[in-house]
């Protein structure tokens, strides 16, 4: 997964963010919730983070990152390539993994619902560890930010 530093990106939010509105705070330029209040014009109800209440640095307990990661998505092709025999057991470790249940497991497959960037890197570590290359185990890549 890629990481590389850049403004905001709205589209990149998955969810509704809080909002901090602390103007003295020393990385308000690397903050998702500043940010998100800064270029967010139109809002006419949010969520806020009180500016009193939390400091202005990045030890802040609120600070979010406004770091881009590339993340896969759905790993049918990886699937494609384990052999017929051995689907079944890597179905159920892959559950496991990702803790999740049987129709949750085929959403993620199908990229229907997305990983978290950690789930995202043990899928990878999983499949290379059957012999798969790296980049060849997602359908497709996206961009978002760590929300989580």
């Amino acid at each position: 997964m890629k990481k590389e530093e850049l403004g905001f990106r709205k589209e990149l939010l998955r969810k509704g963010i809080s909002y901090c509105v602390k103007e003295d705070c020393s990385v308000k330029g690397q903050c998702l919730h500043y940010l998100a209040f800064d270029n967010d014009k139109d809002f006419v109800e949010a969520y806020f983070i009180n500016p009193r209440k939390v400091k202005g640095n990045a030890q802040c307990p609120k600070f979010l990152s406004n770091e881009v990661h590339k993340v896969g998505r759905g790993f049918r092709r990886a699937l494609a390539q384990i052999p017929y025999g051995k689907i079944q057991q890597v179905r159920s470790r892959m559950q496991d993994l990702l803790n999740c249940c049987y129709s949750r497991y085929y959403k993620y497959a199908s990229g229907e619902v997305p990983l978290k960037l950690e789930q995202a890197k043990a899928v990878q570590k999983f499949f290379v560890a059957y012999g798969l290359e790296p980049d060849k185990v997602f359908d497709t890549y996206e961009e978002t930010y760590v929300l989580d």
